[in-house]
């Protein structure tokens, strides 16, 4: 079996890439409300989460050092309200305007809600990308697994989130693929799961 904390830590590079969408989005939405100014490459940063450090991370930057991102925290290398929000995403059972709401929730007013939408949209964007990327014809061993999380729907529930992990002949760990049939982990859902 495999640690809960290391498959978490095999989410980190997709977390990464979509929160790096989201930023690009979100600058380019800045850009286009202050036309004089233009994009100015990116710095990187380190941000603490629950899947663990995520390094390098490449924040855009703009000419007039007026973009200030609102999905990252200002000064903070620590963010639990990301986490929240990554982890809706990528249980992905969430609508696009149900994502929209939690950003608008957690991070107030500060942006509108149509560019909550656009900036979701990106991310939900780039999961289905990866949900839907060829996988390699064969694995050497393939671990099947459930992990149990606190879901806010109309009200909070612990449901299993099931995880399929690959090992490569090269020894090299890969998700995938992960599904939230609903409720507690059942023989049912695997049964279920293994047919698709």
């Amino acid at each position: 079996m495999i640690e809960t904390k290391n498959i978490l830590e095999l989410f980190k590079p997709i977390v990464k890439e979509v929160l790096e969408s989201m930023l690009k989005e979100e600058r380019e939405i800045y850009l286009e409300n202050n036309p004089p100014t233009k994009g100015n490459g990116f710095y990187e940063r380190d941000l603490k989460t629950a899947f663990g450090e995520l390094t390098a991370i490449r924040v855009p930057r703009t000419r007039d050092n007026g973009f200030k991102s609102a999905l990252l925290p200002y000064r903070k290398r620590i963010t639990e309200d990301l986490d929240a929000l990554i982890r809706a995403m990528l249980i992905s059972g969430m609508s696009t305007r149900k994502i929209a709401e939690v950003l608008k929730e957690l991070y107030e007013i500060k942006i509108s809600y149509a560019n909550i939408s656009r900036i979701s949209q990106v991310g939900i964007e780039e999961i289905q990308k990866w949900r839907s990327r060829p996988l390699m014809e064969e694995y050497a061993v393939v671990f099947l697994d459930a992990m149990v999380f606190p879901i806010k729907r109309d009200r909070v529930e612990n449901e299993s989130i099931y995880v399929a992990i690959g090992i490569t002949p090269e020894g090299r760990r890969e998700i995938l693929g992960y599904y939230l049939p609903g409720g507690m982990e059942s023989a049912y859902n695997w049964r279920e799961i293994l047919q698709i």
